[in-house]
């Protein structure tokens, strides 16, 4: 009797449950990480079991290196991906993640959107200006830049003013170069050789671009502006931080000045400005005469002054320096204005490095400038 009755068990098992198909317990399996070499992001999508990552502009998308990828322990991958594989994502691949049961991951690569060139007026000089100019006008402090001094508690670093300057002085000009100087060779310094217009106790300004891949793998260049410098942001790809803007309410018709550029080939070279590795780096200098309502916060790449359509600019005008200069030769940048208001700040700015903002130009490059002017209209 107990021997049918085992049976009877066995046989009633049998009906209830396939022993091909084991119950289990479901264990999802998941990425947890995952990292190609040079990336700009990655995102992982668990709800749509897919993987998205983004790449530098003009990356080969045959050709990407795994840095990093781990998923549910336990789980097996097919085919297997391992740290150092190179991966073709120019389309999209699936994985299998297998635990119990598969599941099937999507694994995409897209090349990040490169930044358009920021517009510049179409007016590098601007109409010339109606009659004779005169320098007989309101000028800044220290155009001539034949006063100088040192930072507080670090002479390493050189500031365009005298060292008993007013508090309003001090707010004239400003160095991008300020926060660098401590590191190595100085962005910004006094030239009391190489002048322009000679004399004693005369002094001129030398900015220079730097290789300062030592320290942040980026280029320094040298710049002198209108307002306040406030550091660089290591948090945002290293950027400046500047107020740009003097108060000002006059309407100059020019400013002149003596530079001598001597430019070296670009071996720094970011988006947007990638294509110009190996061109001749360019100098600049430009004003901008505007009533913003307070100094204009500036934090390139990011945040820069839109030359073409902010309607708080008045007056613009700009050089640019492309070519080897022997000596000091003199510029004159006429102001074209835009309507009849009267400014309320004036922004000039210097740059050993045009495309200095964009991390782009060539250590070496040297703009020296002297001398500079407000111009204006003989009445």
């Amino acid at each position: 009797m107990k021997k049918y009755a085992l049976i009877l068990i066995l046989a009633a098992v049998s009906c209830s449950q396939n022993w091909n198909d084991l119950v289990h317990g479901e264990v999802v399996a998941e990425f947890t990480a995952f990292e190609i070499e040079g990336q700009e992001s990655c995102m992982l999508r668990s709800y749509e079991k897919k993987i998205t990552v983004t790449m530098p502009a003009e990356t080969d998308l045959k050709q990407l290196k795994v840095k990093k990828v781990s998923y549910t322990e336990g789980a097996v991958l097919s085919p297997d991906i391992a740290v150092g594989s190179v991966l073709d994502l120019s389309e999209p691949v699936e994985i299998v993640l297998m635990t119990y049961d598969p599941y099937k991951w999507t694994i995409n690569a897209e090349l990040a959107e490169v930044p358009q060139r920021p517009d510049e007026p179409d007016i590098p000089d601007g109409p010339a200006p109606g009659g004779e100019l005169t320098a007989e006008g309101p000028q800044l402090y220290n155009m001539g830049f034949d006063l100088w001094s040192h930072y507080p508690d670090n002479e390493a670093i050189d500031l365009p003013c005298a060292a008993d300057a007013s508090d309003d002085e001090k707010l004239v000009w400003a160095s991008g170069g300020q926060m660098f100087a401590a590191m190595d060779t100085p962005a910004v310094l006094p030239e009391r050789e190489f002048l322009a217009v000679e004399g004693e106790g005369k002094a001129a300004l030398k900015l220079l671009s730097l290789d300062y891949s030592a320290y942040y793998g980026k280029l320094v260049y040298g710049t002198v502006f209108n307002g306040v410098f406030n550091g660089a942001n290591m948090f945002s790809n290293w950027s400046l931080m500047m107020e740009w803007g003097t108060p000002f309410t006059a309407r100059p018709a020019a400013l002149e000045g003596y530079a001598c550029y001597k430019p070296q080939s670009i071996t720094f070279a970011e988006a947007p400005y990638a294509e110009e590795m190996g061109n001749l780096d360019k100098g600049h200098i430009l004003v901008l005469l505007t009533d913003w309502d307070a100094r204009y916060t500036v934090t390139p790449p990011e945040t820069l002054v839109d030359l073409v359509n902010d309607p708080a600019i008045i007056g613009y005008g700009k050089v640019v320096f492309d070519s080897e200069m022997d000596d000091y030769e003199r510029f004159q940048i006429n102001i074209s204005y835009r309507n009849e208001r009267t400014p309320k700040y004036i922004t000039i700015v210097m740059a050993s490095s045009s495309y200095g903002d964009f991390f782009t130009g060539a250590p070496g490059s040297i703009l020296y400038v002297d001398e500079l002017a407000l111009l204006y209209e003989q009445e």
